[in-house]
């Protein structure tokens, strides 16, 4: 397996796309922490508000807006969008394509990360887990916002009006939340900070439930690199 190093590669800018909040930092925080440590502009969107999960909270959405932002600051993220879409209701739907469009082409990001969206199910010891279903929406609608989209002017015109948004195509996307990895990220430099974001989403770490969950997966984090284009790295 590949062994990447986030601060060797020369990124400048960053994008992750989760489907919920927390979904960025569990399976990829510790290697967005390096990217930030290495001088990147790393940017976060979410899909949806989360607001399926947890137990017996008022105002789920709310709660976890005000987590994600805590969390946030462990990274650190520098930036954070939500797409407002229902938990446990996200489509591959042309609303999507064009809000993760936009954001591609408002952060213009060389490396974008977000879920492997052919998971289905994984083994995970001696059972398996099933995929979310939002998890698979997040990936294939980021892949589809990624080509043929984001670096064509005939997708979504309206959007180039706006100063500072222009048709762009990343040199590489991550899959996170993979059961066929091919690359991987050593993060014991800022596995407790990865664990100080996880920590921060409060409810869903009942039980110390999703830090104990990292902590045995350990300061490793693997990926599906995908390579779109190679040459020079283009800076801002």
């Amino acid at each position: 397996m590949e062994e990447l190093d986030p601060s060797a590669l020369g990124a400048s800018r960053v994008l992750a796309v989760g489907a919920h909040p927390d979904d960025a930092e569990f399976y990829a925080g510790g290697t967005l922490a390096r990217f930030a440590d290495a001088g990147a502009h790393v940017a976060l969107v979410v899909c949806t508000g989360g607001g399926r999960g947890g137990r017996g909270l008022a105002d789920p959405v709310g709660v976890r807006a005000e987590e994600q932002a805590r969390a946030a600051a462990h990274v650190p993220f520098h930036e954070r969008a939500n797409l407002g879409r229902s938990d446990g209701e996200l489509a591959v739907d042309e609303p999507l394509r064009m809000a993760l469009v936009y954001e591609l082409r408002r952060v213009r990001p060389e490396i974008v990360v977000t879920h492997d969206p052919r998971l289905v199910f994984a083994p995970v010891r001696e059972r398996f887990r099933l995929q979310h279903s939002d998890h698979r929406a997040a990936g294939q609608g980021l892949l589809d916002a990624v080509y043929p989209r984001a670096p064509s002017p005939n997708f979504y015109p309206e959007q180039l009006e706006e100063p500072g948004v222009e048709p762009w195509f990343p040199r590489e996307v991550w899959l996170m939340d993979t059961a066929e990895p091919s690359a991987c990220v050593d993060v014991a430099k800022t596995f407790e900070r990865k664990l100080a974001a996880l920590a921060a989403h409060a409810s869903q770490n009942e039980g110390d439930a999703l830090v104990r969950a990292a902590r045995a997966i350990g300061p490793r984090e693997e990926f599906v690199r995908l390579v779109l284009r190679r040459g020079p790295w283009p800076r801002p």
